[in-house]
């Protein structure tokens, strides 16, 4: 068994080794969501899917770890609330975009089951794993990883499934999956659809736009994210802020 797929650079292979020391005693960091997902998905289809950050959990002295990853040369990005920062690094010499950089997204909690938090803010199942940053450079990772119920089932079958632990979801979801069904998965169920249409309803305006260029960069363009919407069977102009405006009426 193989290291997971992001370690086989070896730049970012040594900023893990890094942070992996950089994690103060006593206190615990796990990998979370995507970057599992991809990894996972690599695992057992050698195809890669783009990957954009790293989102982390972190449970301990979050003041001590701050300090040992600006030690490390990591700089804070412009998003910084209470309970989340992201940090970035250079892994190239003469950086021009955020490609350039390893982005930490952490997200701190006092919660001490990581199980709990993926039960409350995953959206999918196939986001649905975890791991602690001590087994990411195991070759047995795989059996390390903490998971929801279907989570490797769905990503096997390239099924996507709402997480039914969670009882919110965010207004984006809806594009995460046009972007999930252009790598590849099958469409969720039509009920499930439909609760992220509904969703969007709590998009504010430059989210909207955000997600929207994010969904058409990511599957080359309008045209072609306007075929999986009609593939997921909406009817609805779900790129037009119109529709949302109509939504929370």
């Amino acid at each position: 068994m193989s290291k997971p797929i992001f370690l086989q650079n070896n730049k970012t292979f040594q900023i893990f080794r890094e942070i992996e020391k950089s994690v103060p005693k006593k206190s615990q960091l796990f990998l979370i969501g995507g970057t599992l997902r991809n990894s996972v998905f690599y695992h057992f289809f050698k195809k890669k899917l783009k990957h954009r950050d790293y989102d982390l959990v972190f449970l301990g002295d979050r003041k001590k770890f701050i300090s040992n990853l600006k030690n490390l040369k990591f700089k804070y990005v412009r998003l910084r609330r209470k309970n989340q920062t992201v940090l970035k690094k250079e892994i190239v010499d003469d950086p021009r975009d955020i490609n350039d950089f390893l982005v930490l997204d952490i997200y701190f909690t006092n919660q001490k089951e990581v199980y709990k938090i993926l039960k409350n803010k995953i959206n999918f199942t196939i986001n649905g794993f975890a791991l602690n940053i001590k087994y990411i450079f195991n070759e047995n990772w795989v059996e390390k990883l903490i998971k929801l119920p279907h989570s490797i089932e769905d990503i096997k079958s390239k099924q996507l499934r709402l997480n039914t632990e969670k009882r919110n979801f965010f207004g984006t979801d809806l594009y995460a999956c046009i972007r999930f069904i252009s790598a590849g998965f099958k469409k969720p169920s039509k009920d499930e659809i439909e609760t992220l249409y509904q969703e969007m309803k709590k998009l504010p305006k430059y989210k909207f736009e955000r997600s929207k260029e994010k969904v058409f960069d990511y599957v080359g363009g309008k045209e072609k994210a306007e075929k999986i919407v009609k593939k997921m069977g909406l009817s609805e102009d779900v790129f037009s802020f119109n529709t949302i405006l109509k939504l929370q009426r």
